[in-house]
């Protein structure tokens, strides 16, 4: 579905609306400015900069004949040197009457600074400093603000700032406001909720995006409903299993209960009485199956158990596997502490588990290890075989549910072992590890498990 459902705008033009917005905003308020400007000139409220030169020309033919100081303009000082050179009058601070004498001697004045002479017909020379720039006519106005010109530029610039500030933020609200679609639909498929409709907005590019976002939700749906379909296949394959195991094993208990009924030697006793413990063992697996098969969790039970008495058991069932093979089972302890915290029915049935793979694999007449050890906070237990090792393809995918490298069903493996055992050891805050040996043939599968209690 493609989101064109709204008329769209580039954020290119976007930009430039807003762009042009602010240069018009800035043209409108400088005329607004000029204008002002103009009425305070025309109304005398603000006197030009010129004002000053142009009234003094115009009183100069009249202080030639006398001199008043009250009709000089705003905003000048003078002094008067009679025929002698001294200073008969003025209004001048100490400071402009040197400034007016480096002029008077060598003509230095500053950037600001105007002077005006005026030779009297008695002798006087009147001279008049000045400035050529703009001041209010009020002196309260003018004591405060003596530079009217830099107060507008002031003014003027910081307009333009605020101006480009709200042009800015209405700018940067447009796009939140179209980023919202984008935000949403990323947070929805973030929680795996993808019954939902993408919003289209009003931003080519931003739809552009939204696009691509709803190709992935089609795509993860699908990926989803694909995954679905998968675990639904298992659910079928473990019923199958189920079904399978049950009536052989209904065959075998049967047929054990007789045998122990009958007068047998004491090595068959034996025998039979190991064969009827694996009925119950695999009665276990059964439920278990089930259990995955029904989406209920494996139920946990961890206690302090026995590490001597734990590993006799494992023994115990690992020598009788061993012995279809005709293969040397060997044990190595060398964790010092006797109880370890765990699930023991669970751990037993994983290593077991493990033990079963490696005797399939394993060459007649060879030999499986089991080494206990400890490093830290973990306890592992490592299982090593003289087989054929794993395949590149099995140490990636080999603890994954119903993997298994003969596809045949007559083979009796389902590719349940490993994956159980990896689900074991995370329960008890551990990992599972799969490595070939090396220098010999063969390869080893370390069940590590945390010793400490959660």
């Amino acid at each position: 579905m493609e989101i064109r459902k709204k008329k769209t705008i580039s954020i290119y033009r976007l930009f430039l609306e807003h762009l042009i917005g602010l240069s018009i905003a800035t043209i409108v308020f400088i005329l607004a400015l000029i204008v002002i400007i103009s009425v305070s000139f025309q109304s005398g409220f603000i006197l030009p900069a010129n004002y000053t030169d142009i009234k003094i020309n115009q009183l100069e033919e009249t202080f030639v004949e006398s001199f008043d100081k009250s009709a000089l303009p705003p905003y000048c000082s003078y002094v008067v040197i009679n025929v002698n050179g001294d200073v008969s009058e003025s209004n001048m601070t100490e400071r402009e009457l040197k400034k007016t004498k480096s002029y008077l001697l060598s003509g230095n004045k500053s950037y600001y600074d105007f002077y005006k002479e005026i030779s009297q017909y008695n002798g006087n020379i009147i001279i008049i400093k000045y400035d050529i720039l703009a001041h209010f006519r009020n002196p309260l106005l003018h004591k405060m603000i003596p530079y009217p010109e830099l107060l507008m530029l002031f003014f003027l610039l910081v307009c333009i700032i605020l101006f480009a500030v709200i042009a800015a933020a209405k700018f940067s609200k447009r796009l939140k406001q179209n980023l919202n679609s984008i935000i949403i639909a990323t947070e929805k498929i973030g929680n795996q909720d993808l019954d939902f409709d993408i919003i289209p907005t009003q931003i080519l590019e931003f739809n552009t995006v939204l696009n691509t976002i709803e190709d992935l939700k089609v795509a993860l749906a699908a990926s989803l409903k694909e995954q679905w379909d998968k675990e639904q296949q298992k659910k079928s394959q473990l019923s199958a299993l189920a079904h399978d195991i049950k009536t052989p094993l209904t065959v075998i208990k049967g047929n054990a209960e007789l045998l122990a009924e009958s007068d047998s030697s004491k090595e068959d006793k034996e025998m039979i009485s190991f064969i009827q413990s694996s009925s119950d063992t695999i009665e276990k697996y059964l439920e278990l199956l089930m259990n995955v098969v029904n989406n209920r969790s494996i139920h946990i039970d961890k206690n302090i158990i026995s590490l001597t008495d734990f590993l006799h058991d494992v023994s115990t069932e690992s020598v009788a596997l061993c012995k279809t093979k005709r293969l040397a089972f060997m044990l190595n302890n060398t964790v010092k502490c006797d109880t370890i915290y765990a699930d023991g029915a669970l751990l037993k049935r994983a290593i077991i588990n493990i033990i079963d793979n490696a005797v399939r694999y394993s060459q007649t007449n060879s030999e499986i290890d089991l080494t206990v050890s400890e490093n830290g906070a973990y306890i592992m237990f490592y299982i090593a075989d003289k087989g054929r090792g794993f395949s590149e393809e099995s140490l990636k995918r080999a603890t994954q549910e119903f993997f298994t490298e003969d596809t045949s069903r007559t083979n009796q493996h389902y590719g349940l072992g490993l994956s159980f055992a990896k689900a074991v050891a995370e329960i008890h805050q551990g990992t599972l590890e799969l490595k070939n040996h090396i220098d010999t043939e063969g390869a080893t599968v370390g069940i590590k498990i945390s010793k400490v209690h959660f």
